[in-house]
């Protein structure tokens, strides 16, 4: 059997699927993995073999809605309207409408590649990120299933809509119409997110559930992980992703947390950036840990501070890691209100003070036992969903 993973977005987007990309390679399938040139690197370092697809500089070239500056700043959206639209009001349907648009144009400057691949490889399903809106297209047009894949917690398990949960987007369908093919609803959404961080159900779709594999990138294990006599250890992170989610008007998050997390005694401070960052200046007990998975490094820690992405929020529930969730973005609070709602960890409703940050952390160091059992409670649930490998074997006799 032959199946194309396609993202548009890497690491990101990517990670989530790679378990499931190694279950087809284990079990004698071909397995190919599509994306932009920006996604290669990534692809490739995941030990799979990447397919390049459209011209990066014109993707980079798009112009950014100017409804998306919204998407980047700190805001508390209704609970649960990743699942139910219908929840926004006019202008937050406009920002989740221009995402949508956005991600329709970066299909369209991939597809024409996608499907010249597509047509000499002849693959028997396409898995998709769930924003990877040219897998649909790609399926439709080789007459093929294809599955959408989602990323964790908070997946938008639906096709792309309008101004309503039930009003089919018009650059979504107009991918289908450039191709002369019928539009097509992917066959199920494979869901890794354990079902009590699951947001409320929208519209009826068929989930495909998956344990999940926390995969954070290639890396070392240095030394010091394994240090017996060290003070407690907190690591602070955006993930891979935090730097899009910078308000260019608000607080620089990160330094807040650092600056607060100074002041705790007797801890560690670990850093682990995704991106650049300026090491002069920071306070004496911080440790900067760059390439170093989650998978390895998180066990070792008593909290984990973080931007509330949905990578980071699972891997660390899944180790049994107290979270505390500082969003900068309405997806990233979203994915908050799941963490804090199980008993995992505590979202901040406020980010501009350091002495709240600082306290809460210095309670949760204090008193993790709770967080620890709500987070035991869920790695059970995780345990008890199909394996990767299961659920491969499922569609690959389908």
């Amino acid at each position: 059997m032959r199946v194309l993973f396609t993202t548009w977005a890497a690491p990101g987007h990517l990670f989530p699927m790679v378990p499931l990309a190694w279950a087809f390679q284990a079990a004698g399938h071909e397995v190919r993995v599509a994306g932009p040139p920006a996604c290669q690197d990534a692809i490739t370092q995941a030990g799979l073999c990447a397919v390049g697809v459209g011209d990066q500089a014109a993707i980079a070239a798009l112009p950014k809605p100017p409804e998306l500056a919204a998407w980047g700043r700190p805001a508390r959206w209704p609970r649960g309207w990743s699942a139910h639209l219908d929840l926004l009001d006019a202008g937050q349907r406009r920002v989740i409408r221009a995402l949508y648009e956005k991600q329709c144009a970066v299909a369209g400057l991939i597809l024409d590649d996608l499907i010249d691949f597509g047509r000499w490889w002849r693959p028997d399903l396409v898995v998709h990120d769930v924003l990877a809106m040219a897998g649909p297209v790609l399926a439709a047009v080789l007459g093929v299933p294809a599955v959408g894949h989602g990323w964790e917690i908070g997946s938008t398990l639906h096709p792309p809509t309008g101004d309503a949960d039930t009003e089919p987007l018009p650059a979504y369908l107009g991918l289908f119409e450039r191709y002369a093919a019928d539009v097509t609803e992917p066959a199920g959404w494979i869901d890794p997110c354990p079902p009590s961080l699951r947001p409320p159900d929208g519209p009826p779709v068929r989930r495909l559930p998956m344990r999940c594999v926390p995969y954070n990138g290639s890396g070392g294990q240095p030394g010091w992980l394994a240090e017996r006599d060290r003070p407690r250890r907190v690591c602070v992170t955006a993930g891979v992703a935090g730097a899009r989610y910078r308000d260019p008007g608000g607080p620089d998050v990160l330094t807040l947390t650092l600056e607060s997390l100074a002041a705790v005694g007797d801890a560690e401070i670990v850093l682990a950036p995704s991106g650049p960052l300026t090491e002069e200046g920071l306070p004496d007990q911080v440790r900067v840990a760059r390439g170093v998975p989650f998978r390895t490094l998180l066990p070792t820690c008593d909290l984990v501070v973080h931007h509330g992405g949905a990578g980071t929020a699972l891997t660390a529930v899944v180790l049994g890691v107290p979270q505390l969730v500082v969003p900068p973005s309405p997806i990233c609070t979203e994915i908050g209100h799941s963490v804090a709602r199980v008993g995992a960890g505590t979202m901040l409703d406020r980010l501009d003070s350091t002495e709240l940050l600082l306290k809460t952390a210095t309670d949760m160091l204090a008193a993790p036992d709770s967080y620890r059992e709500a987070a035991g409670r869920v790695r059970s649930e995780t345990a008890a969903l199909p394996s990767p490998s299961a659920l491969a074997a499922r569609l690959a006799a389908s």
